[in-house]
């Protein structure tokens, strides 16, 4: 029996090593297609179109997060605990969420048409992006479809096919936008913003297609195992059980990401600032600085993928000591190559600022802010940590208590004369740092 633990251990340490290694390579190359995507978008858009591509983001983000609940970790979470314990038939689970991200989807897209005029016209004060925003309604039921397909390669440590999926994703995008840029570009901006919107529902569509390809060829050997086939078990409540605090902890951070354009528009407006300047130096923050200052985030989102299911199965068995382990090479994984990335931004900030987005703007907050972001690379795979031992609560509250922290503090830096346009930087910065730390310490406890 301790012969059969010990090599239960080896193989769930060596996966995550190799999984870990595959996704941050792999995510390097996404990282890079993605540079390219925004380097071709920023030279085709300007300022004025990046305000809306920009500006449109916080509103798709949280409607994405009310339709997908999350669903991606939990059937991650599931499928890789069903390994252990034989609970639930991966066809069951892959079918129960379906359902659920179905009624979510369409409430969703519902809520959207109804307030997407007020939303455009008043709070965020831009009839323009009216429709960038309506031509995200496609990315909702599909992101639903592809979060589940690559939860459930994930669960089962087959990361190659997420992989690659996401590798398709990030290329069909990049055609699709270099093609309607190309040829739109003459019918203006707002056409254009749209167009790049709508590219993102094409790499998640030809990622979804791939997807279900792979499942197809599989169907057989993976869905109809003996080991599952007497298995009745519906897994609703528990998928809606681990979805729902993980998603209010989404929802809380999403909605106050979608207000920050809101409150920070009206506040400066409030004190007299001109729209153009607000919204240009609102892209500039979000489209330039922070992405920059982020720039190493693909390994924390290939560790936050890959620690789930390893994390899963050593609590199922419970395996205190190899997650203390896999913890330990979290912060190694995540550290190393995130300290040479930020050596490099530290030392060239308007060199990398110059050739990814065509401009040296916002290049003042990479210098002083880029090793204080080091943090920041540790928050998400330690958020997963949590959820893969079914401590969602306590992340979800500090998620709150921040989140409305960051609202609060765009309003009071607003008003601090040597801050005022730049209030939005330092409050998520703020915030980042505090939150970031908070995790991290109820992790290593």
């Amino acid at each position: 029996m301790l012969k059969k633990i010990s090599k239960n251990n080896f193989f769930l340490k060596n996966s995550f090593f190799i999984n870990t290694s595959i996704i941050i390579f792999a995510g390097f190359i996404i990282k890079i297609l993605g540079l390219a995507n925004k380097i071709i978008i920023t030279r085709f858009l300007g300022t004025e179109g990046m305000s809306l591509y920009i500006m449109t983001f916080p509103t798709l983000i949280l409607f994405l997060n009310v339709a997908t609940i999350n669903i991606n970790n939990c059937i991650s979470k599931l499928v890789s605990e069903s390994k252990i314990t034989n609970n639930y038939s991966p066809k069951i689970i892959i079918q129960k969420a379906l359902k659920i991200t179905l009624i979510s989807s369409v409430l969703t897209i519902i809520f959207l048409l109804i307030i997407i005029k007020p939303l455009t016209n008043n709070f965020l004060n831009n009839p323009n992006l009216f429709y960038p925003l309506l031509s995200s309604i496609i990315l909702i039921p599909l992101t639903c479809i592809s979060d589940i397909l690559k939860g459930y390669y994930n669960g089962l440590k087959e990361i190659t096919k997420t992989t690659l999926a996401n590798i398709i994703e990030q290329t069909s995008r990049i055609i699709f936008t270099v093609v309607s840029l190309i040829i739109l570009k003459p019918y203006g901006v707002i056409i254009s913003a749209t167009f790049t919107i709508i590219a993102l529902s094409v790499g998640e569509l030809c990622s979804v297609i791939f997807l279900l390809i792979k499942l197809k060829k599989e169907n057989k050997t993976l869905f109809k195992s003996s080991t599952f086939s007497t298995i009745n078990n519906d897994p609703t409540k528990k998928i809606l059980s681990l979805a729902i605090p993980t998603t209010l902890s989404k929802l809380i951070g999403s909605f106050t990401y979608f207000l920050e354009p809101i409150v920070y528009t009206y506040i400066l407006t409030k004190l007299h600032y001109d729209s153009t300047i607000i919204q240009t130096n609102y892209t500039i923050i979000n489209a330039y600085s922070l992405p920059l200052l982020t720039t190493a985030s693909f390994i924390s989102v290939a560790l936050s993928t890959t620690i789930i299911p390893s994390i899963s199965e050593n609590y199922a068995l419970k395996n205190y000591k190899s997650i203390n382990y896999l913890i330990d090479k979290v912060i190694l994984f995540s550290f190393i190559p995130s300290i040479l990335v930020s050596i490099l931004l530290f030392f060239y900030p308007q060199e990398f600022m110059k050739l990814i987005y065509g401009t040296t703007e916002g290049t003042s907050f990479i210098k002083p802010f880029v090793f204080f972001f080091l943090l920041y690379y540790l928050q998400m795979p330690f958020n997963s940590i949590l959820q893969a031992i079914g401590k969602t609560k306590t992340p979800f509250i500090f998620s709150t208590i921040y989140s409305i922290l960051r609202i609060i503090l765009i309003i009071a830096f607003s008003y601090i004369p040597s801050i005022n346009v730049n209030s939005i930087f330092y409050a998520i910065f703020l915030t980042m740092l505090l939150h970031s730390l908070t995790i991290i310490i109820l992790v290593m406890k």
